[in-house]
C-alpha cells in the first residue's frame, strides 16, 4: 500500500518573496525556497544573527592569531626565508591571479569596442557532427544578439533625418 502524504502549504520566501512549495519532511523547518540566491541570503542573515548574539565570538580568531604574533615576531619574515618554496609558489599564484584579471578587464574592453565583432567572433564552425547540433541554435541566438545591438545603437540612424522627403 502507498504511503499518502499531507498536502503541505505554499509557503512565501523570506527572501525573494516569491511563494514556494516546502518540503514535505522539513516544511516547519524551512524559510526560504530553494534557489541558491536565496539559501545563500538566508545563510547570511542567520550568521548575521549569530555573530550578534555572541560578540565574544566575532573577533576571537584574529584576535588569537594577532595575541600569538606578538609573541613571535619575525616568524614570517624568518618562515620565508627559510622556506624558498613556498615564496615561489606564493609569487607565482599572485602573478596568475593578476593575469586573470586582466584578461577579464581586457576582455570587457574588447565587448565594449565592438560587440558586434565579439558575437560575431562566437560562430565558430564545428570540429565534429554532433556539435553542428549545438551550433545552430547558438548561430541563431548569435543572429539575435547581432541584430539587436545593431539597432540598438544610437549611431546606427542619423538624428534629426526623417524619413519624407
Amino acid at each position: 500500500m502507498g504511503v499518502v502524504l499531507m498536502s503541505v502549504r505554499l509557503k512565501k520566501c523570506r527572501v525573494c518573496e516569491v511563494w514556494y512549495r516546502p518540503d514535505p519532511r522539513t516544511c516547519r523547518l524551512q524559510k526560504v525556497c530553494g534557489k541558491p540566491d536565496c539559501r545563500r541570503e538566508r545563510k547570511r542573515q542567520a550568521d548575521r544573527r549569530w555573530r550578534a548574539a555572541d560578540p565574544a565570538y566575532a573577533g576571537s580568531r584574529k584576535s588569537k592569531i594577532r595575541d600569538w604574533a606578538k609573541g613571535y615576531p619575525g616568524y614570517w619574515r624568518h618562515y620565508r626565508a627559510t622556506h624558498p618554496a613556498y615564496v615561489q609558489r606564493n609569487r607565482d599564484q599572485t602573478r596568475e591571479r593578476v593575469e586573470r584579471s586582466r584578461l577579464l578587464f581586457a576582455k570587457q574592453d574588447a565587448i565594449r569596442r565592438d560587440p558586434v565583432g565579439y558575437l560575431e567572433g562566437l560562430r565558430i564552425p564545428g570540429m565534429f557532427a554532433k556539435q553542428d547540433a549545438i551550433r545552430r541554435p547558438i548561430d541563431g541566438l548569435v543572429t539575435f544578439l547581432v541584430h539587436r545591438e545593431v539597432f540598438a545603437k544610437p549611431t546606427s540612424m542619423a538624428p534629426g533625418v526623417s524619413g519624407s522627403g
